[in-house]
């Protein structure tokens, strides 16, 4: 039986590779690997839980540390367990310093790479996930676009048709398959939510936390939190950033720890809107059809923006407020809600099938 080796390290890494895992575990000799990128139980550990997934074979313990130092712990902690696995593929995910690292490792050592989410560009180079999504497209051996934006941006690249294969959203299969265990949590009442009365906000992208950005942010949502109830669930690095830069929050804004994926997916099914600056949440609350505004100046998930179920407002004081008032407006809300979203299940299969095909 081949061997398949996944290395993951982040909560959209094992939320998106969810539903693939349990593919993986029955057509393939299947070898987990987790980085340790993310390490605590509130945005780890809960989602294998929630999720069903196995314990991960290897954990390399990795933690927070700076790009390259994170970057070589990974590279210098993975090496010795693939030349101990030898693996026919090495699976990875995204955009993170675990899928770059990890893809690095595998080629250099003569291992084929395939990369979930392939294609997927912001046009931002400012932004580490940016390097690392080109980084490991230009290195993988098979390249599983989200949708044809992406594998046009590949074949921009000068990367040959023979590796790229349009599958659709593995995020989008997830949500799907559990969005009805989702709407039974109780979180709503605990929190004493009603449904439509409030905004889920997530905001965690490193630019969005520099002190040039962020204090405007919070600013523009502390003025929003006047006429909008908002529940936000703050990530590590956003937590570290406001106090580290001495802002607070709005006493409006319902600050909470980090959420489950399912008690995530209850209350953005239930809200009025999303805003976010996260990709995965973005997929996730267009299979929920909750109106997406998008605290970025660009998106890698563009076809969500052009099929019309989200929209970019910018992550300045003044754009955020204004694309506010003109989309949570009755009128606003309606258009968004009434776009048609390009929803298609079934990416896992048809990943899996690609990648036996190819071993």
């Amino acid at each position: 039986m081949s061997r398949v080796l996944t290395i993951l390290g982040t909560r959209p890494e094992i939320i998106k590779l969810s539903p693939l895992i349990p593919l993986l575990e029955t057509q393939f000799e299947h070898i987990l690997v987790h980085s340790g990128q993310h390490y605590s139980y509130e945005v780890d550990a809960i989602f294998f839980e929630e999720l069903s997934l196995p314990a991960p074979r290897y954990t390399l313990g990795v933690g927070s540390a700076q790009h390259g130092e994170q970057t070589a712990r990974i590279l210098s902690r993975l090496e010795p367990i693939l030349l101990q696995e030898r693996p026919d593929l090495v699976l990875v995910q995204g955009d993170t310093n675990t899928t770059m690292a990890g893809a690095l490792c595998a080629a250099k050592l003569g291992f084929p790479v395939a990369h979930l989410e392939a294609g997927g560009r912001s046009f931002n180079r400012t932004m580490p996930e940016e390097l690392n999504r080109i980084i490991v497209d230009h290195i993988a051996e098979i390249l599983l676009a989200a949708d044809e934006i992406a594998a046009y941006n590949l074949r921009a690249e000068g990367l040959p048709e023979s590796r790229i294969h349009v599958i659709g959203s593995t995020a989008i299969d997830a949500a799907l398959h559990h969005r009805e265990r989702a709407a039974q949590r109780p979180i709503l009442n605990q929190l004493e939510l009603k449904p439509g009365s409030y905004l889920v906000l997530t905001l965690h992208r490193a630019e969005n936390t520099e002190p040039a950005v962020l204090p405007g942010i919070i600013q523009a949502l502390n003025e929003l939190a006047a006429t909008h109830r908002i529940v936000f669930p703050i990530h590590p690095r956003t937590a570290a950033a406001l106090e580290r830069q001495q802002l607070q929050l709005s006493p409006r804004i319902l600050a909470l720890r980090p959420l489950g994926y399912l008690d995530t997916l209850c209350l953005v099914q239930s809200a009025q809107a999303v805003l976010t600056d996260s990709g995965g949440l973005q997929e996730e609350a267009a299979v929920l059809g909750t109106p997406i505004l998008l605290v970025r100046n660009e998106t890698e998930w563009r076809y969500l923006v052009d099929a019309g179920v989200a929209v970019l407002i910018g992550n300045r004081y003044e754009s955020i407020l204004d694309g506010a008032a003109r989309w949570l407006s009755p009128a606003g809300l309606d258009r968004l809600r009434s776009a048609r979203s390009p929803i298609i299940s079934g990416a896992a299969g048809r990943a899996v099938a690609i990648m036996a095909a190819s071993v």
